[in-house]
């Protein structure tokens, strides 16, 4: 066989496997899980985005929780759409050392924010959603004291950023349907 030949039943196969793969994406439905999937409306105007709105979010017991709820009411809780949800929400952190040097210092260090929630349609007493979710964040450690205190709590900070998006997420995809 010539090699003319060859590039052509190549090309052929090549056609043939993009034909199979669009006609088994074509019964896939892709929709925005914020947008709205009329043309020219904005995300504001989306039902999830509406409904997002509408959750309000318990006051946190401490720090950690405090961090997860900051990173959430930005992204869900607006204040000017009418309270249909409340999110029951409840974070820890805790530390691990990830290695140690020659001397036993550590020197790498782990944060695992976790974070339960659940949400509630307002009036009612089971859950709409649950579940929990984590974050891991890492940092190194030195030999001054408020150094680490000061990476330990930025890398809590991004775990709780993460941890929120990650519930955030979820949030919607709940509401979308």
């Amino acid at each position: 066989m010539s090699r003319s030949s060859k590039a052509l039943i190549s090309r052929r196969f090549l056609l043939a496997g993009l034909g199979v793969a669009t006609l088994g994406a074509a019964g896939c439905q892709v929709r925005p899980l914020y947008g709205d999937a009329a043309p020219g409306s904005g995300l504001n105007a989306s039902p999830t985005r509406a409904a997002l709105a509408g959750i309000s979010i318990d006051p946190p017991a401490d720090r950690v929780t405090q961090l997860v709820r900051n990173e959430l009411f930005f992204g869900v809780d607006s204040g000017a759409a009418p309270t249909r949800y409340r999110l029951a929400l409840r974070a820890t952190s805790a530390e691990e050392t990830l290695g140690v040097s020659g001397t036993g210092a550590a020197f790498a260090r782990s944060v695992r924010v976790t974070a339960t929630y659940q949400l509630f349609v307002l009036g009612e007493d089971q859950p709409l959603a649950s579940n929990t979710v984590f974050s891991n964040a890492s940092y190194d450690s030195v030999e001054q004291r408020f150094a680490n205190q000061r990476a330990a709590q930025d890398a809590q900070a991004r775990a709780a950023r993460e941890v929120a998006a990650i519930i955030e997420a979820q949030l919607a995809a709940t509401l979308a349907d």
